[in-house]
């Protein structure tokens, strides 16, 4: 089905899916809180099924450099963490704008100093919407002269309590706020953070740590100390929408993904699908510390929906995922609210917009979002809206994942170039898709 070139891989249209899903990684999100709480906890801790990318692997080697102890075997970990010391070089995040944007928060509440510095990508990505904040809290973080990596904590530099309001309903920078009150001297309330997801201040409590939610505010006392835990990741949803995304657009399929995370901040995607007129059944296996269960999708006929502003949150990291979707579905899906694309590992919405028209969609840009409209008749009539391309990834591992998953239901193969990137986040999606499509 698939031929692998050193930069490129090409994905055949399917003619059917199997029934269950191919195992999903662990939760990105959730390994990479689970890896940083550990190191900053007194106490050995035990984290399985750690998501296998080289985003969490960034996390594994900083906290290391810190003075933790880290050991893998496949997808577990040990840390010893502890006490921590200045690393003697730059902390390296290489592609992981959640590793960089924890340690800026860890690292300002325990007074280490260190540099963080990341690849060509994460170096574009805004790093002053932590720095500022951090800096009102009584922290000395500096930034390239864009507001960008690579950034300074300096040592020394005692925390104190205060209110932040955030400019951002960003999950990153709460995290980060999160781990630096940890470390303060006071009460810090964190306001803004809306449907951002809540996983830290899920997490933090089975670590050790006390947070408070009063309403929209999140409350965090310290000094606080964390303690060792053990914890099972759970699958990742961002990971299974592009499994769900496949059954909703393939004629006839009805996939099962098991055991993946349900927090509700995480479903935006599944809902989205839902909406559009999917056959979706959730079945909750387990509640605490985050609710995991079994999600299914069924194909049917889609129709167009809107995503606005408050929605986004929720459904940011698949929204490129929603638009191939969107080509699927009858009418004009609109997307809006979603200017934090632009700043992603690509800009999300000119790449998935220039590959989408490579593949005969209709699609237009606006600056916070985009429109796609799907054939006038839907899914299930033999409409087939899209053709084979060759399309750029823009080196986003996301993009790469939703143009192999728009081939599914095109007329003729799809070639995704720079498609090695998937190695961030799921490493064996295209032979986990392969197995999918051969049922």
């Amino acid at each position: 089905m698939m031929n692998t070139q050193a930069r490129s891989e090409t994905v055949a249209p399917a003619r059917a899916l199997g029934r269950l899903a191919p195992n999903i990684p662990g939760d990105k999100s959730i390994s990479h809180r689970a890896v940083i709480f550990a190191a900053m906890a007194e106490g050995e801790s035990h984290v399985t099924n750690v998501a296998p990318g080289e985003d969490v692997a960034s996390s594994m080697r900083c906290v290391a450099a810190l003075g933790a102890t880290v050991v893998r075997d496949g997808l577990n970990v040990r840390i010893r963490g502890g006490a921590w010391r200045d690393p003697s070089e730059a902390l390296d995040c290489g592609n992981s704008g959640t590793t960089m944007r924890f340690l800026i928060g860890a690292l300002a509440g325990r007074g280490i100093a260190a540099t963080l510095t990341g690849d060509e990508s994460l170096s574009r990505r805004p790093m002053l919407r932590v720095a500022e904040p951090m800096r009102e809290l009584g922290a000395v973080v500096d930034t390239a002269s864009g507001g960008t990596a690579p950034v300074h904590v300096r040592g020394g530099h005692p925390l104190h309590g205060g209110h932040i309001v955030m400019k951002v309903a960003s999950a990153q920078l709460a995290s980060s706020l999160m781990l630096a009150a940890t470390g303060a001297n006071g009460r810090v309330t964190i306001s803004g953070a809306g449907t951002a997801r809540d996983h830290t201040a899920k997490m933090l409590p089975h670590f050790g740590v006390a947070v408070q939610r009063n309403g929209d505010d999140i409350v965090v006392d310290g000094p606080q100390t964390f303690r060792a835990a053990d914890f099972r990741v759970p699958g990742d949803p961002s990971a299974a929408a592009f499994w769900l995304a496949a059954a909703a657009i393939v004629p006839g399929a009805r996939l099962v993904v098991e055991n993946v995370n349900l927090n509700p901040t995480r479903l935006g995607f599944v809902d989205a699908l839902e909406r559009m007129g999917a056959g979706v059944t959730i079945t909750v296996t387990a509640e605490e510390p985050e609710p995991m269960g079994h999600i299914e999708v069924s194909a049917r006929p889609l129709h167009a929906i809107a995503i606005e502003e408050p929605e986004v949150p929720a459904i940011l990291d698949e929204l490129p995922l929603l638009g191939i979707v969107a080509a699927y579905a009858a009418g004009t899906t609109t997307v809006r609210g979603a200017r934090e694309l632009r700043v992603k590992e690509s800009d999300r919405i000119a790449v998935l917009v220039k590959g989408l028209r490579a593949l005969g969609g209709l699609i237009d840009e606006v600056d916070d979002g985009f429109d796609v409209t799907g054939p006038s008749t839907s899914l299930g009539t033999g409409s087939v809206p899209l053709r084979g391309a060759t399309v750029e990834s823009g080196g986003d591992h996301r993009l790469a994942m939703a143009f192999a998953i728009a081939a599914l239901g095109a007329s003729a193969p799809v070639t995704i170039e720079d498609s090695g990137c998937v190695a961030i986040s799921h490493p064996s999606f295209f032979a986990d898709l392969e197995a999918l499509c051969r049922g």
